[in-house]
Order: C-alpha cells, then sequence, then structure tokens
C-alpha cells in the first residue's frame, strides 16, 4: 500500500490526487485503497500497487502534481528489507506495527522554477518585434485565459496517462503548461489557440501548433490518442466550450480520454452534452483553487 501526501493547496481534492495517481499507475495495476493509517488526518490517499511493479512506480512519482510526497507501508517484520530514512516513521494498523518507508519527496526548488511566473515565453505583439516575456500568464481578465499552475498541469497529463503514450490535444493551450508536462511524459503534443501571439512561444516548446478555433479543429476524426485542456472560465464562453467538446469528441480515438478542468458553473452542461456524442463520463469532481471553483472532467472515448 502507498500513502499519498495531498499539496498543501489541494488537501481537499480528494478524489482527484487519487484518480490523478491510479491514472498514473493505470498500466501497473494501481487501485484505489478504502482505507489506510494515517485516517485521522486530511489529506492523505491510499493506492495499492502490485508488489512487482513497486519499482516503475516510484520512477514515475515525481511527475504527481496533487500530491507532494509518497510512503510505502511496510510491516514491521518485513522492514529489514526496506534501509530505514530520515523521512520513515512508525505507526499502527489493525493492531500490528508497521513503518512508513518514504520513497519520494517533493522538490519545491524544482517546482518553483518550473512555475509560469519564472518561465519565459515568447510572445509576439501585433506590431512589435517577437520578446521573450518571463512571467506570461496570458490575458488580464480574472477569469479568462491565465497560466496554468505545474500542478495542475501534471495533473491534466497524468488523468490521460498510458502506457504507451502517443499524440496529446492541448485545444486551450495558452502559456503551454499542459505542453510542457505531456513532453515531459514522453507525449507528442499538438497545441492549438486562436491567439496568435502565442504562436511562437508555444511552438517553441516543442509541440506542433495550430492557430485555430478549438470548435473547428483541422485535424483528423479519431486522430489524436488523449487531450488535456483547460478552457477559459469567463462566462461568455460557456457556448464556446460546449462546441469545443463536440469536436475534442470527434478527433479523440476510441479508448482515449479527454481531461478538462472547468469552471464550476460549466461543468453541468459539458456532462449533459458528453452524453449525446458518445463520451463516458469517470471522473467529475470540485476544486477549490484559492477561491475559484473548478472541476476536474473525465472523459473516455
Amino acid at each position: 500500500m502507498l500513502l499519498l501526501e495531498l499539496r498543501p493547496a489541494r488537501i481537499r481534492a480528494r478524489e482527484a490526487a487519487a484518480a490523478e495517481a491510479v491514472a498514473l499507475l493505470r498500466d501497473l495495476g494501481a487501485e484505489v485503497a478504502p482505507g489506510g493509517p494515517l485516517s485521522e488526518r486530511k489529506g492523505i490517499v491510499w493506492v495499492t500497487v502490485p508488489g512487482r511493479h513497486l519499482a516503475a512506480a516510484r520512477s514515475r512519482f515525481g511527475r504527481l502534481g496533487y500530491s507532494v510526497a509518497v510512503d510505502l507501508l511496510v510491516a514491521e517484520d518485513e522492514a529489514a528489507a526496506h534501509p530505514p530514512g530520515a523521512a520513515d516513521r512508525s505507526v499502527r494498523w489493525r493492531r500490528r506495527a508497521h513503518r512508513l518507508v518514504r520513497l519520494y519527496e517533493e522538490d519545491p526548488v524544482d517546482l518553483r522554477e518550473r512555475a509560469p511566473d519564472r518561465r519565459e515565453f515568447l510572445f509576439a505583439t501585433r506590431n512589435g518585434p517577437v520578446r521573450p516575456v518571463r512571467g506570461y500568464r496570458g490575458s488580464e481578465g480574472p477569469l479568462t485565459h491565465r497560466a496554468l499552475p505545474v500542478p495542475d498541469a501534471r495533473l491534466l497529463t497524468n488523468l490521460v496517462a498510458t502506457g504507451s503514450p502517443g499524440l496529446l490535444l492541448d485545444p486551450f493551450a495558452g502559456a503551454g503548461g499542459v505542453v510542457i508536462e505531456a513532453l515531459a511524459a514522453g507525449w507528442r503534443v499538438v497545441s492549438i489557440d486562436d491567439d496568435p501571439a502565442v504562436r511562437l512561444g508555444l511552438a517553441h516548446l516543442g509541440a506542433l501548433h495550430i492557430v485555430a478555433d478549438a470548435r473547428r479543429i483541422p485535424l483528423a476524426d479519431a486522430s489524436v490518442g488523449a487531450v488535456s485542456t483547460e478552457p477559459p472560465y469567463d462566462e461568455r464562453a460557456g457556448e464556446l466550450v460546449v462546441d469545443a467538446l463536440h469536436e475534442l469528441g470527434r478527433v479523440v480515438a476510441a479508448g482515449g480520454r479527454i481531461a478538462m478542468l472547468c469552471a464550476r458553473w460549466q461543468a453541468r452542461e459539458l456532462v449533459r452534452a458528453s452524453i449525446g456524442i458518445g463520451l463516458v463520463t469517470e471522473l467529475e469532481t470540485p476544486i477549490d483553487r484559492k477561491g475559484v471553483e473548478v472541476t476536474a472532467l473525465v472523459w473516455r472515448r
């Protein structure tokens, strides 16, 4: 059994964190466990992985978005096989002594350096030259497109994870948070955004970038393996996002997944629309991002 410690800023997002971990380790037989030690604490998720896949699972923990540490639960009489570490702890569970062996702990410095406000982004103004902008975060509107925090970009990438990553699409690419994390996870990436000012910045990240409207995606039917995206939250974008979902259902291949972080008010209409286009809802869970209420959605084609 693995114990995942949630990021303090996402401590209430247990369902999303559990879904992320299981999806990231899906091909390794991961499952959510109904409970485990430290159940009195907030922000703990329990996941089981077959022992033969533990080393492979451990190699992926650094890609987690909503979890900052991972411990392995080991019975005390079996602990000799695991050299003690500074972060290990003793616990009692089911009337037996156990040890929590620390397998992974996030490097906060590395995470901070990957943040949107630390990255340079090539920005093309309409009348001026292309210039590198540090900390580009999209438009100024509070509910329009903003740069996606690293943990949320990783969440979206992990929710569609597969043992053999193929082609991933982000149709509302913005400042490229999903592009960066998806490329790091081994996907080939196509990014789309209708703002020509970000075309060079997104292409520079390593994706194939297309300036296009997400409601009219210039890709063939069933041509992408997965979609991960965060559409704009502005109320004027409600119909746009529903129309875009129809296009995403067209371009994603059978068995592929679509992961989306949307405004809470958008979620119900998106779920209703998904039924009519043959998408199966696998996840619908609320997340509070510093007072901005959003919902994480995953559909399977």
